[in-house]
């Protein structure tokens, strides 16, 4: 599963829009590409909305739509992920460390300091591995149905849009989906 980047997210413990929807997310592809479709509004996205009722997973492109509606009562659990590549960040880092000791150890070589390259270097390294750092953390938000059915999206930061995303955002998610679940319960059951 790839990650989308967010462009829209909407949860709360009242309706966020006038669908009476609790939760409302909306993802699309990444990319100064997908960004310029975004405008003209024929961007390929994945959304999840859920309301007292149902659960609806849909993806649409310019090639047409799907759409996966899931009564609430047929959820049994809801999870989330969060992942952090700083072991990719580290790697990159590295690189730009190895190469600036190469390049301090050729100014030795040659009789010169070289300190000023070396750290020029390292800095660099470090700025680009900090912003792949954050430009990639990953969030996965998904629910499981009663038949085993696995339904989940990934996300990352959205820059253009400016919307990033905590663990507690999803959390967030997950008690509400909950908590409307528990209610429905009780509705069907008279609990």
């Amino acid at each position: 599963m790839s990650a989308l980047v967010i462009k829209e997210w909407k949860a709360d413990q009242k309706p966020v829009d006038s669908a009476n929807n609790y939760v409302s997310i909306t993802g699309r592809k990444g990319g100064l590409v997908a960004w310029l479709l975004s405008l003209v509004k024929i961007d390929p996205t994945t959304t999840i909305r859920v309301s007292a009722e149902r659960l609806e997973f849909a993806s649409g492109s310019i090639e047409g739509n799907d759409a996966r509606i899931i009564p609430l009562q047929n959820i049994c659990s809801s999870y989330y992920g969060y992942h952090k590549p700083w072991k990719s960040a580290a790697g990159i880092f590295g690189f730009f460390l190895f190469f600036a000791f190469s390049v301090l150890n050729s100014h030795v070589r040659e009789g010169s300091s070289g300190a000023a390259d070396f750290f020029l270097i390292t800095g660099i390294g470090f700025i680009i591995a900090a912003i792949y750092y954050f430009l990639n953390r990953q969030l996965t938000l998904g629910f499981v149905e009663t038949s085993g059915l696995i339904n989940g999206i990934r996300f990352k930061r959205s820059v253009i849009e400016n919307i990033d995303l905590t663990p507690e955002q999803a959390h967030a998610v997950c008690v509400i989906v909950q908590n409307l679940i528990e209610e429905k319960e009780k509705r069907m059951y008279g609990r």
